[in-house]
């Protein structure tokens, strides 16, 4: 079994692609070949040692992808051999290799033929939009929401998903250039996180307020954005792309009291019942298979090329996705 692994944090000289023997299965756990895998800002905060996950080294690298299941154990009944499925994130890693053992409470089946690329990219960024999104399930129809960090495939799919809500949504980005990118894809209301963001969101809502900014940047972002929260609203982090801090000052946090949430889906998926871990995944192909939803790839790499997938991956402005994709024989080599 090819597996690309890490040996020590913030040093990326030690990601190495290795051959490892496969391991056996227990009665509660599943064997996928991988088709295709992205490669996240989440996986480079894992490597740096700044992530949620701290893992014994070595370690596999990979937290999300799709694949045909090989192998099932004996009490499994959520996958069946020859089924593809949703590699969900979890604390077992490893999706950046040809195959996968992981407990059936992290695989979904996946019941629409649809672009293993676009699959791959179901379990973490759509399903993070989505409960994002979802936020706002009590504010009216029209509502205004926000979100930061706006031109990444994440910010993508909560465009999309906040549209069908009925929301309406401010993207920020960080640069001119990309606030023109974003518009030319369609984006309405587009902001510049700069001096001016303040007057630019003033001409965006006019007399109204947000009830919702979803920030995957933290920082002095923040402040710009809090004299737009309407009363009651909230803030909703979901990443730190800044390495810095949300902070709202307590005379605005309790005047206004706002609601200031932390978010990660590996805490959803430990505590969620299957059943709705199911529901959601479901809709989310269903979106994918439809065409609703789906994610601009820059570049697939074999595991062999892993030295340039990171890199590539790891370069601001990019156009798009970049993955570890499946050979002709339906695994990644």
């Amino acid at each position: 079994m090819q597996s690309i692994q890490f040996s020590a944090f913030g040093d990326p000289s030690s990601v190495t692609l290795v051959d490892e023997p496969p391991r056996a299965i227990t009665s509660a756990e599943v064997r996928i070949a991988v088709e295709a895998a992205p490669l996240n800002p989440s996986d480079f905060l894992l490597l740096d040692g700044r992530y949620g996950i701290r893992p014994e080294l070595p370690s596999p690298l990979g937290a999300e992808g799709v694949g045909v299941v090989l192998e099932v154990g004996d009490g499994v009944t959520r996958a069946a051999v020859g089924q593809r499925v949703l590699i969900l994130p979890s604390h077992t890693l490893g999706t950046w290799q040809d195959e996968i053992v992981v407990d059936e409470r992290y695989v979904v089946a996946v019941h629409r033929d649809a672009d293993p690329l676009q699959l791959a990219t179901v379990p973490i960024n759509a399903a993070t939009a989505y409960l994002l999104v979802d936020f706002a399930a009590s504010s009216p129809a029209g509502s205004w929401i926000l979100q930061t960090a706006a031109n990444s495939g994440l910010g993508a799919f909560v465009r999309v998903l906040a549209a069908r809500a009925g929301l309406r949504l401010v993207d920020v980005v960080r640069s001119d250039g990309a606030a023109q990118a974003l518009r030319a894809t369609g984006a309405q209301y587009v902001v510049v996180a700069n001096d001016t963001l303040g007057v630019q969101l003033d001409g965006v809502l006019g007399d109204e307020q947000l009830s919702l900014a979803l920030d995957g940047v933290g920082g002095p972002i923040i402040d710009g954005l809090l004299p737009h929260l309407a009363n009651d609203g909230q803030i909703v982090s979901f990443g730190s792309l800044s390495g810095q801090p949300v902070v709202v000052p307590g005379r605005v946090l309790n005047f206004k009291g706002l609601h200031v949430h932390g978010f990660w889906l590996h805490n959803w998926l430990s505590s969620a019942p299957a059943e709705e871990i199911d529901r959601v995944y479901t809709e989310l192909v269903d979106l994918v298979a439809d065409g609703v939803l789906t994610t601009p790839v820059e570049a697939a790499y074999p595991l062999s090329d892993h030295t340039a997938a990171i890199d590539r991956a790891r370069t601001y402005g990019r156009s798009g996705k970049v993955l570890f994709a499946a050979a002709g024989d339906g695994t990644i080599r």
